[in-house]
């Protein structure tokens, strides 16, 4: 996984990339409570809605993940960077844990 850090709109200032993430079992259901809320992984305002909801746990995550990162780093992060992150760490829960929702 990677994650850019902007200097502006165009320009990458860092970039944090790991090869691999040992995930915990308090971020496991942590991701999972966020499952309860989507119903349609399609429905943006449903992902919208949960990121909104949960954005001190994503912050938390993010900085577990990459643990240089700062607050004021998270801050210029694209957003367009972000979801292939989540739905990287979602998916690898839902397929670990055999939780996939139909």
């Amino acid at each position: 996984m990677k994650i850019n850090i902007y200097k502006n709109q165009r320009e990458i200032e860092k970039t944090y990339e790991i090869d691999n993430y040992d995930i915990m079992y308090g971020t496991v259901e942590d991701v999972l409570s966020m499952f309860d809320d989507i119903d349609d992984f399609s429905d943006n305002m449903q992902i919208f809605k949960v990121i909104q909801k949960n954005r001190q746990k994503l912050n938390d995550l993010l900085k577990d993940i990459f643990p240089d990162l700062t607050d004021d780093e998270l801050r210029r992060i694209k957003l367009k960077e972000l979801v292939p992150v989540f739905m990287g760490l979602f998916t690898y829960v839902q397929t670990s844990f055999g939780t996939e929702k139909n």
